[in-house]
């Protein structure tokens, strides 16, 4: 068994975090690192806690855009499909898989875009050049290895010629998209700040400021353990203890020009201001109780602020 794992990211000027390999000891890690020809100054260093089986092969880096070019890294997953809950429609998905070395994963990538190429001239897909200038470099060639990687390449080919395509298109907007938009208007994200109850919370919460979508449930609120303990266990939850600290991301991640977002494509942030920033769309929480649901965190309860964070838990009974 495996209690963690390096995790490698590379950090970019602008402060962006990509994920570029998981191993099991410091040594495969230095390894790659060194073959890539980073400095420790460029990299930074994480942890994904276990235990792992000796013979796990891979995990999942969900990486979502922020402040309209960098990247944050969300975390560190042992589905694809848990990666996908932490990006937004500008994110990625990185496949890490553990112990490689920075010769096969170049191997596997001459190999994810000759085929790519391939398959982009029988069906006349974008150009891999193409995909770069429109999602950049990491994102293009992330989701090129991810869908090789999982031999999903076949997901690219259109279901019908082009020309045919085009005329269901046409039919298909003509008749329905009066129906999308008014169903896209009803079914849109809401959130709030500071507001005193919401009717899928019960009366003895207060101050709720949340991000509700089809895909994301994020919210905060005041209430006192107790209450915490059976909201949660309502919900066929277990509660337990924080022997460790806990990280969870916080409802202003998403809402549209919010403060989380108020730095400038140019500007120079100070590390205070990231350390800011980082505390206003995550929160860690170090004495307090907290909730998994499939070995994942998805709700904490801080002591010190009598605040509860919940993340991705959906409680439609209220």
């Amino acid at each position: 068994m495996h209690p963690y794992l390096h995790i490698l990211i590379r950090v970019e000027d602008d402060g962006s975090l990509h994920a570029l390999g998981a191993f099991t000891n410091k040594e495969s890690q230095q390894a790659y690192q060194d073959a890539l020809g980073l400095k420790d100054s460029q990299v930074r260093l994480d942890f994904y806690n276990g235990p792992f089986d000796e013979n796990i092969q891979v995990i999942y880096a969900g990486h979502r855009r922020w402040n309209m070019t960098r990247f944050q890294l969300g975390g560190y997953f042992r589905t694809e499909g848990e990666a996908w809950t932490w990006v937004t429609q500008e994110g990625y998905v990185s496949v890490l898989r553990i112990d490689t070395t920075y010769e096969e994963e170049k191997q596997l990538e001459e190999e994810a875009l000759k085929e790519y190429a391939r398959l982009q001239k029988a069906w006349k897909l974008s150009s891999y050049e193409e995909i770069v200038e429109r999602e950049g470099a990491d994102k293009a060639r992330a989701n090129i290895m991810l869908r090789f990687y999982e031999d999903a390449l076949e997901s690219f080919k259109p279901k019908t010629s082009r020309d045919t395509r085009a005329i269901y298109l046409l039919f298909a907007m003509a008749i329905f998209l009066p129906l999308a938009v008014l169903y896209a208007m009803s079914q849109g994200p809401s959130y709030g700040e500071n507001v005193d109850s919401v009717k899928w919370l019960p009366e003895y919460t207060s101050n709720i400021s949340y991000y509700k979508s089809d895909q994301v449930h994020i919210y905060e609120f005041s209430i006192s353990p107790d209450n915490f303990k059976k909201l949660m266990e309502g919900q066929g939850y277990q509660v337990r203890s924080i022997l460790k600290p806990v990280s969870l991301s916080r409802y202003a991640a998403y809402i549209p020009n919010s403060t989380s977002s108020n730095f400038s494509d140019d500007e120079q942030i100070t590390e205070e201001e990231l350390i800011a920033w980082q505390s206003l769309i995550n929160t860690r929480v170090e004495k307090g109780l907290y909730v998994t649901r499939d070995e994942t965190v998805i709700a904490a309860y801080n002591y010190e602020n009598g605040r509860a964070y919940v993340e991705d838990l959906e409680v439609d009974s209220y």
